[in-house]
């Protein structure tokens, strides 16, 4: 242990000497054919938040991106071309095209070429790692391209009268998905020592049984298991057992009010749990309907915590966020703010929240009756009622 400490130790000494450059820098040279002048962008997430890069330099088509990265990261290149995003509803209703994904590492020096009007497509050619990804990305994009061309088909088919149509282009897409998945279950199963396992199990965790999930992640490599990702995959599984029937929550964070509040100073009484943030639709859609179901059992032994997750990185920016939020939407249950204390106390990591809005209703004595992603409506109408017996 000693040894590594020094290692390590020595390590963070000579970086520190080192020019900025050749701290595990990475390079990306993108050339868009009709980009133009729209932004592009590279974002990511590691352990200190949301990252998000933009080119440090841009001629014509061309765009070079670089910058730091401590351990190897998924990226998505975004662009601001009229063609990233699919306009359904005249007046705003868009629909984001597929992505476009990278690996940045300090081993990261590739080139991306491609054409705005259909970026998700753009091959990407330089280190192992992306080479790698790049060739599985080819493999799925006749299948990406359907699923996408049927989401575009599909938004158009709104009207009662269209009902036959919208559900065959709802099962040519299932159809699509299901293929898509089994690939990436397969790529993951045949490379657990890639990276791109670890990216593509981020979004598998609903395609999974329990079981078989944690199976397919304990066969990864140990090495990317340290990473931010391989974290944060480890904490779905655990959350996912945290929260499972019969499992007892409790937790303490601070109050819209500036105090610690204690889920266990509601032991006694049913407490439904919300996650939500001020960002999403669907949660603050559901906000009218939780405030019927807050009026309907208050007195009957129900209480409501929302537990706000907020995207800024600035606790004050969130707070300011999460607060005009209760203030506009007229919530009147208890609330907290899931930023507070996040990288020790993070509830939606360690409660496997995938998904926003889920609820999560507690008995009397802290345990888990049952999990819902969604705005619930009548099933949680339904649920609920079973549950208190009422």
């Amino acid at each position: 242990m000693k040894k590594n400490t020094l290692l390590m130790a020595g390590s963070l000494l000579l970086a520190s000497f080192l020019p900025a450059a050749a701290q595990k820098s990475y390079k990306v040279t993108a050339r868009i054919k009709g980009q133009g002048d729209y932004k592009l962008s590279l974002s990511y997430v590691t352990a200190d938040g949301h990252k998000i890069d933009t080119p440090i330099s841009h001629n014509g088509d061309e765009f070079v991106f670089s910058g730091n990265v401590n351990e190897p990261v998924i990226a998505t290149f975004s662009s601001r071309h009229p063609a990233s995003k699919f306009e359904f509803v005249k007046g705003g209703m868009f629909m984001p095209a597929p992505n476009l994904e990278i690996i940045l590492s300090d081993k990261t020096n590739v080139q991306i070429t491609g054409d705005a009007e259909e970026l998700y497509k753009a091959t990407v050619k330089g280190d192992k790692a992306n080479t790698e990804m790049n060739a599985f990305r080819q493999k799925e994009m006749p299948l990406t391209s359907k699923v996408w061309e049927l989401r575009k088909k599909g938004a158009g088919l709104r009207k009662p009268e269209d009902s036959v149509a919208r559900k065959a282009v709802n099962a040519e897409m299932l159809a699509a998905n299901e293929e898509l998945i089994a690939m990436n279950k397969q790529f993951v199963a045949s490379h657990p020592n890639s990276f791109l396992s670890v990216s593509l199990l981020t979004r598998l965790q609903s395609d999974f049984d329990p079981a078989a999930y944690e199976q397919a992640f304990n066969k990864l490599s140990n090495t990317y298991k340290n990473t931010y990702l391989g974290k944060y995959l480890s904490s779905r599984i655990t959350g996912a057992k945290a929260t499972s029937e019969g499992a007892v929550i409790n937790f303490n964070k601070k109050d819209n009010q500036g105090n610690i509040f204690s889920l266990s100073s509601l032991r006694g009484k049913y407490v439904l749990l919300d996650f939500w943030g001020s960002w999403c639709g669907p949660c603050r859609a559901s906000h009218p309907h939780l405030k019927e179901i807050y009026a309907k059992y208050k007195d009957k032994g129900l209480e409501i915590v929302g537990i706000a997750d907020e995207k800024s990185d600035d606790i004050n920016d969130a707070k300011a966020l999460w607060l005009k939020a209760i203030k506009d939407d007229g919530i009147n249950w208890i609330q907290v703010l899931n930023n507070y204390d996040k990288a020790t106390n993070n509830l939606a990591m360690s409660y496997g929240i995938t998904g926003f809005p889920t609820k999560i209703l507690l008995d009397k004595n802290g345990k888990v009756l049952f999990k819902l992603v969604g705005n619930g409506g009548d099933e949680l109408d339904q649920k609920l009622k079973a549950a208190l017996g009422i």
